[in-house]
This record gives structure tokens, sequence and C-alpha cells, in this order.
């Protein structure tokens, strides 16, 4: 049995913002605005800039947690260039 060479995570961004809540809904609608219109939007920090521009399909995660009086909860989407088709949630 051969080992196949993983490739290795690179870490784009990586931060940790204090915002009120109406700012971070603002994102929220921003980067939702960008991809359905655009079908991408980017991320600027400083003079740095990251374009993310996801496929049509999607996996995504959405995760609630709880431990004593801190709440999480985290969204995440990925995907694949040129990858396969996932089922989708609705919020309701």
């Amino acid at each position: 049995m051969t080992k196949q060479n993983k490739p290795l995570t690179e870490v784009l961004i990586d931060r940790e913002d204090h915002q009120t809540l109406l700012e971070f809904a603002t994102t929220l609608e921003k980067i939702a605005e960008k991809l359905k219109t655009e079908g991408s939007f980017t991320m600027v920090e400083g003079t740095k800039e990251n374009v993310i521009q996801p496929s049509e399909q999607l996996e995504v995660e959405y995760k609630y947690e709880k431990k004593g009086d801190k709440h999480s909860f985290e969204i995440e989407f990925e995907w694949y260039t040129g990858e396969k088709a996932s089922q989708t949630m609705t919020i309701e």
C-alpha cells in the first residue's frame, strides 16, 4: 500500500474581529450580495487582497455550540474546482 501525498494547507486569511451585531450582519449581507451578483467577493486587509470565488456547488456546514455562557455559531462552506454537486438545506 502506498501513501498518497496530501496537498499542504495554505492559510490565506486568519483573522478575528470584534463587531456589533449590526456590523456583522452588514458584512454577511455584503458577502451574500457579491456572491449573488458577481459570484465572488474580495477580502482586503491593508494592501493584501484575497478573492474568494466559490464554484456553483458547495458543501455547507452550520454549527451551533454552547459551552457555559459562551455561544458559537459557525457557517462554513467548501468547494472543489470542477467537483460534484451536493444536497442543499433551507432556512424557514
